[in-house]
Parts: C-alpha cells; structure tokens; sequence
C-alpha cells in the first residue's frame, strides 16, 4: 500500500480564477514604505503655509502648558513664582513646539552656581536660576567623544555634553546637567540613529495625509472656479477661422462681452448663434472631504472638533467622549514630557533656597475644567456627604473640616 505524501496546507483562501491571494492578486504587491525623513526646511514650510499641520505641532503643546502646574509642600508658593519670574511655562512651551516640529529641541539652563565654564557638570552650590534659552535639535550638535561611555554615569550612552549654535552669537558647548532635552515622538532605535539620534516630527506621519487633503482642497477650489462654463456657439466658426477671419471672431466676443457688462445681459444672434452655461458636477465632494479630514484627525490623534474647529454632529452630540480621551492622551504626554523637566528646575530651586522639603510634589492641573453649574453640583454632593458623615458618627468635626478645606483647595471655592 502505497504511503501518503503529506500536502503543504496554508490559511486563509486562494481563487485561481479570480487572482486572489495569487501572484495575479494585485494586492500582494502592496508594501508598506517607508517615508523620507521630513527636512527642516519642508517642516517650516508646512508650519508657516499650513494652518492645519501648524496647529498639528501647535495644539499638544498648548494643552500640555495650558492650565499648568502646581508645586506642593513647603515654599510652593515662592517656587512657583521663580518659575514665573524666569517664564518657565512660556519656554517649556516653545521646547515642546520645536520638538513637535523639528523632532527635539533642547533648554539650556542659566544657572548661578559659582562657575563661569558651561561645560563643567554643576557644583553642589546653587546660587539661582537666572533664565532658560531655547533651541532646536538643528542648533544642537554633539560628536561621538561628547558620548559618555562610563556605565556609572548617568547619562551613559548619550552625549554629556552639546555644542549650541544660536541663530545669532558664538556657539558653546554645555553640559548635560544644565539642559532640559525634549524630544520628539518615539522611534525604533535604528531609525534614531538614521536621525542624529532624535524621534520624529509631529508633521512625519502626517504628511502623506495633509498633501492629500491640501490636493483635495486645490481641486475643489479649481472646481468651484469652474463651476459655471458659459459656450457659445456660433455657425461656420471652424471655416472663419480656417479662412483667417479670426479677428472677426474676437470682435464678436468681445461684443458680447460688452453688452453683459453693461446691460446685464447678452445679445446673440437668435439664426446664428447659440450660448448657454453648463454647470459642474459636485455631488460627493462634501462626503470626500469629510472622509480626508478624519484620515487627517486619525493620523494626528487630534479630534476634529480641535483639529478643524468643527462642532460635533448627530442628535445631543456634545464632544464630550472625544475632549475627555483627547486630554487623557494630553495627560500622559504631560507626564513623558512636562512633569520631568519642571521637577528638574523645581529641584534646582530648592537647592537654592537651602534643599528641598520632604513633602515637594510636583503634578499638572486638571485639564478638564468643569463649569460652575458643575462645581456648585459636586461642592452640593459633598456637603451633603460630609454632614451624613457626621451625623452617624462615621467623621471627626476635625476631618470634617479638613475634607472641606482640601475640597475648597482642589476647586477653588472659598469655605470660610
């Protein structure tokens, strides 16, 4: 008895007549590629002449810094007001627009700390810190020396040090200890590498989605230009032209071109000529446009209603579901790239003032704010809870008293 040959089995399904999943199946010849990297000169050109691709870099970076953040424990008051007086928040702000458009950007720090060399790591004195300076990762060089190789360092496998190359000045080198890095979005390592070691500009991945949505936009613009083609059509127009009668032609034209523009209307010879207008066709245009704004809003992670500036559609749509995920998103992005570099100067601060208290905490506000209608329903809630508490014995007068005040702080209502 003859043994049976085992058959190569694949999943899934293949129609030879059809091509599909065949090599007569054009959709096997689809391959992801990868994209340029975008040049700084193509960035800032989409920042300056695209007003969707601005806001794209511009909005994540807005709600990271817009409501801001607070400094808890001991002198919270006075660091924050040497936060505001070097304008911490507006410089933050710049970095992670530069980030978010170039793919990083570094703050170099002046610090007063006894030493004139910005190379040097800092000392142990803290004396003050005077102000911040921007500058985007093109401004930023380092060689393969400025590279900490000791695993002992803290910043082993990355440049200790960075030449600066301002716009205007002579370019410094500084030390890491007195820079902010700000990143860009998050890449494969081999593909940093290819980067000078920094992520991707916010405009990378959308790229392809902006052009065609920009394409979109141009067309439909060509469209409505065109919208109404007025024809005219006049008997032997071919044999005048081929017997050299053109300007016969252009006379008539212009003629007729006359008379519309003064009398509104437009004389025709009723046996000869005919004109008319034909009007283009722009049904589904609106549903393609719409279709590219939510491959837009996609790749950006943005909502349209912030993207576009759109209001909400469908029966009792509020945006509400889209605002909270969008700030959730906002939120851990505040923590990667806004909490650390503002604990670091909060850090720095204290060291100044004589160390830094036990209880420092350094947290972003809510970016959610609610309405007063909204405060007075929750204040009204606990209230009620706290006196229920009380009641059945369940709360001290003094913790009854402390939950009110924490509330009072958190939402900023008075409760004297």
């Amino acid at each position: 008895m003859a043994e049976k040959t085992d058959e190569a089995r694949l999943d899934g399904w293949r129609n030879l007549l059809s091509g599909a999943n065949s090599g007569m199946d054009a959709g096997e010849y689809t391959h992801p590629v990868q994209e340029a990297a975008l040049t700084r000169y193509t960035a800032e050109a989409i920042y300056r002449a695209d007003g969707i691709g601005r806001r794209i870099v511009d909005l994540p970076a807005d709600e990271m810094t817009r409501e801001w953040v607070e400094v808890r424990g001991n002198r919270g008051d006075e660091v924050t007001q040497e936060l505001r007086r070097i304008n911490v928040r507006h410089q933050i702000n710049k970095a992670l627009r530069w980030a978010g458009l170039y793919g990083g950007a570094v703050a170099v720090l002046l610090i007063d700390d006894g030493s004139s060399d910005l190379e040097s790591p800092l000392g142990g004195t803290i004396r003050s810190v005077d102000g911040i300076r921007v500058y985007d990762r093109h401004q930023t060089h380092w060689t393969q020396g400025d590279i900490s190789t000791d695993p002992r360092n803290p910043y082993f496998g990355f440049p200790e040090t960075m030449m600066i190359t301002p716009q205007l000045g002579i370019p410094f080198r500084v030390h890491r200890d007195r820079m902010l890095i700000f990143d860009g979005l998050d890449i494969p390592d081999q593909i940093r590498i290819n980067n000078q070691g920094w992520g991707d500009s916010r405009l990378q991945s959308v790229y392809r989605a902006l052009s065609r949505y920009g394409e979109a936009l141009s067309g439909t613009s060509g469209i409505i230009r065109d919208f109404v083609q007025p024809t005219l059509g006049m008997k032997g127009l071919s044999d005048m032209i081929a017997s050299g009668q053109e300007e016969v032609v252009q006379k008539r034209l212009e003629i007729l071109g006359l008379s519309r523009s003064i009398l509104n209307v437009l004389l025709i010879d009723a046996e000869e000529e005919s004109y008319e207008k034909k009007a283009s066709s722009v049904s589904g245009i609106d549903k393609l446009l719409e279709e590219l704004k939510h491959n837009v809003s996609a790749v950006s992670g943005i909502p349209q209603t912030k993207l576009f500036g759109r209001a909400p559609e469908g029966m009792n749509a509020s945006g509400d579901s889209q605002t909270r995920d969008w700030y959730d998103q906002v939120a851990g992005e505040q923590e990667r790239h806004v909490v650390p570099p503002v604990e670091y100067l909060v850090e720095l601060i204290d060291r100044s003032m004589g160390g830094a208290p036990d209880n420092r905490e350094v947290v972003c506000n809510p970016l959610w704010q609610p309405t007063e209608q909204e405060q007075a329903t929750t204040a009204d809630s606990v209230v009620k809870a706290v006196t229920l508490a009380l009641d059945y014995g369940a709360m001290t007068p003094e913790a009854a008293a402390r939950n009110i005040e924490r509330f009072g702080l958190e939402t900023g209502f008075e409760n004297g």
